[in-house]
């Protein structure tokens, strides 16, 4: 079994020259980048986009804090 750890979407952008950021906590690495890649947040980002402007960043962030989601690792012919 692999441990899976914490991970952080983070969302920074500016507002009023003031930099701001925001979190969300997934299970897994791979839960946070489907989360981005499924283009769930594409709403947020254009929400985002138009009222504060396109200096927006969202990316994951692994914690050290082991979740207690496992995985099994794949069998081997």
């Amino acid at each position: 079994m692999f441990k899976l750890f914490y991970t952080l979407l983070v969302i920074e952008y500016v507002v009023e020259d003031q930099a701001v950021s925001t979190s969300i906590i997934f299970p897994s690495e791979q839960k946070c980048y489907d989360a981005i890649g499924d283009g769930v947040l594409d709403n947020l980002y254009d929400i985002i986009a138009d009222t504060y402007g396109k200096e927006i960043m969202m990316y994951c962030k692994k914690t050290p804090f082991p979740s207690s989601e496992a995985t099994k690792p794949k069998e081997r012919p």
